[in-house]
């Protein structure tokens, strides 16, 4: 398994993960293309042999200090094998190096392994948004502070 930095050639298999994760919520192509080219923007994608297995997506808001996970996804029949937890590990590399100070991410409050990696690796729930994912789907808004080189460590608000 490498973890790598996505580029436009992944841009199909992205979609392909798009759809076996999120169905009718998932991300239209033009979406994950400015993922791919905006400045303010990442995307890392998990390979297994030539197969892009897993990616995620992330926003940069340098001014404001925070990282934001918009997505991290794993074809169904690759899951259990840890490649979300790297994914998220990478991503939160991605806002390290940018110095930011606070991660945030949205997930299905039904989402069970997912809401265990995240409250495991230090986020907590901030609020819920109803209907965030279509009708009687919601999510938890969920974030991490953590310390930045010059400043102590942000206490949560």
């Amino acid at each position: 398994m490498i973890l790598r930095r996505g580029e436009e050639r992944d841009l199909e298999a992205m979609m392909r993960i798009e759809e076996d994760c999120f169905g009718a919520e998932r991300f239209r192509p033009e979406v994950l293309r400015a993922f791919l080219l905006r400045e303010d923007a990442f995307v890392i994608v998990a390979v297994e042999g030539e197969e892009v297995v897993g990616s995620a997506m992330g926003l940069l808001a340098t001014e404001g200090g925070e990282g934001k996970i918009a997505s991290i996804a794993v074809l169904r029949r690759h899951r259990g094998k840890g490649i979300g937890a790297l994914l998220l590990e990478e991503c939160e590399n991605v806002f390290r190096a940018h110095n930011l100070a606070r991660y945030t991410l949205e997930v299905e409050t039904n989402n069970e392994p997912a809401l265990s990696l995240y409250l495991s690796r230090g986020y907590v729930i901030k609020g819920t948004i109803r209907d965030f994912y279509g009708k009687g789907r919601d999510a938890y808004c969920m974030e991490k502070r953590v310390a930045t080189r010059g400043s102590r460590m942000l206490r949560p608000s």
